[in-house]
């Protein structure tokens, strides 16, 4: 008699980008910045460097540490945008966290849709 056995499914890895998206552009530039983990899109001039700035401190930490934004959990993506001075990429993080803390789930059970939807939702208030 052959008995099938069941494999264990793969933890999965998550396939992560950082999206900037400027909205002060008054010029008729079109600018974008692509990378392996990131996308800058639009913004005056100022906004767009300062943004790709940002990316580039974040890959270049990533990059140190030996590791893709996908292989963080969120309190690790929050020391690293301490670390890389990005108070808007910290403050995503950590509402994340209190969002998955509130709902009691694993980072690794979330979609990317549910994900999203914890960072701007309301409940996931980040303690003060």
């Amino acid at each position: 008699m052959i008995i099938p056995q069941q494999s264990l499914p793969k933890p999965r890895r998550i396939r992560a980008a950082l999206i900037g998206l400027g909205l002060d552009s008054l010029d008729d530039h079109h600018r974008l910045t692509r990378s392996d983990q990131s996308l800058v899109v639009g913004g005056s001039a100022e906004t767009h460097d300062e943004l790709r700035e940002t990316v580039l401190r974040m890959e270049l930490e990533l990059d140190r540490q030996g590791q893709q934004l996908g292989d963080l959990n969120p309190l690790e993506l929050a020391e690293l945008a301490w670390r890389i001075d990005s108070p808007e990429l910290q403050e995503i993080a950590l509402r994340l966290e209190a969002g998955l803390l509130h709902q009691g789930r694993l980072f690794e059970e979330l979609s990317a849709e549910e994900l999203t939807a914890l960072v701007i939702s309301e409940e996931a208030e980040v303690p003060r």
